[in-house]
């Protein structure tokens, strides 16, 4: 059960468009765009992980680039982690009503407060390898 925020090129369309009418290796730059993002995104999500002897800060990892046709994702959160880590991790970012556990949002909390921050991250990096002019 993977916990996570993922985040894709969607909304560079037209960018990667031209991009690819100018012959460039776009799949390469957006997979590394989206490193860029993550990079600015999993830190965030260690520093608001609830510290327990359950660990999760080890378990939240980047997982990716992936490609999907010709979506290019990836993910970052609790991705491969054992079964009893994920059960834990879901119930400190989400709460359990039933058990009367208060969400300690880590995930969507770091995106919340990170996603202009990764946009910017992914933007720069197509900048930086001429992909987009601003």
């Amino acid at each position: 059960m993977p916990i996570k925020a993922g985040f894709s090129t969607k909304g560079f369309e037209s960018y990667l468009e031209d991009i690819q009418q100018a012959g460039k290796d776009i799949d390469a730059a957006a997979a590394r765009a989206l490193q860029a993002g993550a990079g600015v995104l999993l830190p965030v999500m260690v520093e608001l992980v609830p510290k327990d002897e359950h660990d999760l800060e080890r378990s939240l990892v980047i997982d990716g680039p992936h490609q999907d046709g010709n979506r290019i994702y990836i993910d970052v959160g609790l991705i491969d982690a054992p079964k009893e880590i994920a059960i834990y991790g879901g119930v400190q970012e989400y709460g359990s009503p039933s058990k009367h556990i208060q969400a300690q949002s880590y995930i969507r909390a770091a995106w919340d407060r990170m996603k202009s921050k990764v946009s910017k991250a992914i933007r720069g990096s197509l900048k930086a390898e001429g992909m987009v002019d601003s």
